[in-house]
């Protein structure tokens, strides 16, 4: 049986047999609107036809219903059902909030799936273009679960969940500034080139593209040699693109949450929060002028 070898198995009749030619390239992650007990049941039973492979409960429990090497009947679509892990947690409506422990639970469990299928990382398309290795429910084509997992009353802090799982999985975040994005931008290369110097015209041109918004069929343009808009990119450019869309909206909202709270801290001592806010971006800009950054062209 392939899972999380901390997870206790239930065993629901309801799933594929197989993948149908697929492979797992993502998690779905559900709300149950209720809790762990009552989804057990309902999962149990074949007249259902429903199932998740994982649940995770309030207290930090992780129920399996299904064998990582079937497809869910979850999503409401084969394909993602059959290409996707999908986990429920508990949560979901009024007097059933999402703990602390619930989602220590949950990144937990997406880090270990990381691990066994090899991603370095794990991250959202806020896009909705689904291309990342995390999706949310409400983003899967054919479903009527607008709300799922994080528009609904005690939603499930998808965010924070992620953040946690990287953080496991040895990629803890790192609050970047403008600032840092630049020198990002601007890092030279062994060769004496900067890291935006080594992109090829034709990805330049992609990145125009995605810079003025464009989204759905413009990374599917075919270019003059045939090949789709979104092939010519490089890893390591949609490394770029990844941590410009994902990763950097987040860690700003992370800065200005820590300064607030500093800042409050601050002011309720009786200290100068001008000259603590001062010390923590002293503190922060040291440890960025010992980062080092490797990009490599794959062009």
């Amino acid at each position: 049986m392939t899972g999380a070898s901390f997870a206790k198995w239930r065993g629901s009749p309801n799933h594929y047999n197989g993948r149908n030619g697929l492979h797992v390239d993502h998690i779905t992650l559900h709300i149950m609107v209720g809790r762990l007990a009552g989804t057990d049941s309902c999962f149990m039973r074949s007249s259902f036809q429903a199932a998740s492979h994982y649940g995770v409960g309030g207290d930090g429990s992780v129920y399996q219903w299904v064998d990582e090497a079937n497809g869910s009947w979850a999503d409401a679509n084969w394909q993602s059902d059959c290409s996707g892990i999908t986990i429920e947690h508990e949560g979901g409506m009024d007097g059933i909030p999402v703990t602390d422990a619930e989602v220590e639970a949950s990144a937990r469990l997406c880090a270990d799936i990381a691990r066994r299928y090899n991603w370095k990382t794990l991250w959202h398309d806020a896009s909705g273009n689904r291309h990342g290795n995390i999706v949310l429910h409400r983003e899967v084509p054919g479903t009527d679960h607008y709300g799922c997992p994080d528009r609904c009353v005690n939603a499930l802090p998808v965010d924070r969940i992620i953040a946690r799982a990287n953080e496991l999985l040895g990629g803890a975040a790192m609050a970047l500034t403008d600032e840092d994005i630049m020198k990002i931008w601007t890092h030279k290369l062994p060769n004496g080139a900067c890291v935006r110097d080594c992109l090829s015209p034709a990805i330049q041109d992609v990145f125009a593209m995605h810079d003025k918004g464009l989204t759905g069929g413009t990374w599917l343009h075919k270019l003059p040699n045939g090949r789709y808009a979104r092939d010519v990119i490089s890893d390591a450019t949609s490394d770029v693109i990844r941590l410009h869309d994902t990763m950097i909206p987040q860690l700003t909202a992370q800065v200005t949450a820590l300064t607030a709270a500093v800042k409050t801290l601050a002011e309720s001592k009786g200290a100068d929060p001008d000259q603590i806010a001062a010390a923590v971006e002293n503190a922060v800009k040291a440890k960025l002028d010992k980062l080092k950054i490797t990009v490599t062209d794959g062009q």
